[in-house]
């Protein structure tokens, strides 16, 4: 069945733990917002530890539904690296 393309926004809001984190999640999803398809706008903007997402699609809303998706996998995977190499510098740097 074939989805009818309509007007759909939506926001999305992340609040990370700190800054940094928040910086390096917004850096690791850049790339992955160009090229965007014919239809979808994707705007990012960081502000201190949040990030906004709003995006604008005039495809179907499985495609919103999807683009959401990807961003929160996307961030998901950068957060689980981050804290991975944290687990990995703290065990590093305990004294044996």
């Amino acid at each position: 069945m074939r989805c009818l393309e309509i007007l759909s926004e939506a926001e999305l809001k992340l609040t990370f733990r700190d800054e940094g984190e928040a910086e390096i999640v917004a850096r690791s999803l850049e790339p992955d917002n160009r090229p965007l398809p014919r239809g979808l706008s994707l705007k990012m903007i960081r502000d201190g530890k949040v990030i906004l997402f709003e995006i604008r699609c005039e495809r179907s809303v499985r495609s919103l539904l999807t683009t959401l998706d990807d961003i929160l996998c996307m961030a998901n995977l950068a957060l689980k690296t981050i804290r991975s190499l944290e687990r990995s510098r703290q065990a590093s740097s305990k004294p044996s």
